[in-house]
């Protein structure tokens, strides 16, 4: 019986971590469609349309709220990877509010990018 109650918390945290992972890559998928479009114009621009600020702009709203959700959820939100984590959710949250300088908060989550991914593998 114990081996079961032993084996609930971590299907859950299991649970909030793939959660982490889905909004991770929701926030890493709309910022390669706005790098594409940028540095692509005549192949990609055909994606810019009256909705395309509104559905990325949602998008890395979105993955950051899972991600904060998540990592507020996960056992090691106290480490200095849990804090990490939402940092990194609190930096994409905060991203649209910079209007058109949307690209510095965008330039801290890429550099925060591969140690985000080391986080959530080894967590």
């Amino acid at each position: 019986m114990s081996e079961i109650a032993a084996a609930v918390p971590r299907s859950s945290s299991r649970r909030w971590l793939i959660a982490a992972s889905i909004g991770c890559a929701m926030i890493v998928l709309t910022m390669v469609v706005v790098a594409l479009v940028i540095l692509d114009k005549p192949q990609f621009g055909w994606l810019v349309g009256s909705m395309f600020l509104p559905v990325i702009t949602s998008g890395v709203l979105l993955g950051g709220l899972i991600v904060l959700v998540s990592a507020l959820n996960l056992p090691a939100r106290k480490t200095w990877r849990g804090v990490t984590l939402i940092l990194w959710a609190l930096i994409a949250l905060t991203s649209p509010l910079f209007g058109i300088m949307f690209l510095l908060p965008w330039g801290v989550l890429l550099l925060m990018l591969p140690l985000v991914i080391w986080i959530l593998r080894t967590l």
